[in-house]
């Protein structure tokens, strides 16, 4: 819900929801519960202008679906936060493990006993890796910005190089374009 569109009946039910409890526990009621919702053409550049303001890109495409996907903003920052610079290890790119995360989110089990949600799942991650690797040849964030992220030197060579300003926007931005296929 935004000054450009107008209250939608799920944003009314969150909004009332939230009143509810709100008015319920003594808390004041938030705003709007989730967050703005960003529209899917928007997304890839929501997901870029996020990272360049946080350098957090796993965060990143967390916050451009959290929202559409019944996740609140800040909720999905406190789960994406510890996957940054492959996760803190040079391992899997953060922009990667937020689309994985995305895609948990969207096709993910509720019930032990989904295996077709499981299916479903590692089929698209599958897809989105698939067409990562054919952009950018790698998924791990050290191959990635050419240096070991798993220790302070490497991590410290990627700031005074450039390489968290000038590769992770465009691999944050990929990877919001490829969700955007595949879900």
């Amino acid at each position: 819900m935004t000054a450009n569109r107008p209250c939608s009946r799920r944003d009314l039910l969150r909004l009332s929801l939230a009143s509810g409890v709100a008015l319920a526990t003594g808390l004041p009621a938030p705003a709007n519960a989730s967050g703005p919702v960003v529209r899917a053409e928007e997304r890839p550049g929501f997901a870029r202008k996020r990272f360049l303001e946080s350098m957090n890109c796993a965060q990143a495409l967390m916050e451009a679906w959290a929202p559409a996907l019944g996740v609140s903003v800040d909720d999905a920052r406190r789960i994406a936060a510890g996957f940054a610079r492959g996760m803190g290890m040079g391992a899997q790119c953060g922009a990667v493990t937020g689309a994985f995360m995305v895609i948990g989110m969207k096709y993910g089990k509720s019930r032990d006993d989904d295996s077709a949600a499981d299916s479903e799942t590692f089929r698209r991650m599958e897809l989105f890796a698939e067409a990562f690797r054919e952009r950018h040849r790698h998924l791990d964030c050290s191959s990635l910005l050419e240096t070991d992220m798993s220790n302070k030197g490497g991590i410290l060579l990627a700031k005074l190089k450039g390489r968290y300003t000038e590769r992770c926007p465009d691999f944050v931005e990929s990877a919001a374009e490829i969700l955007e296929e595949i879900i």
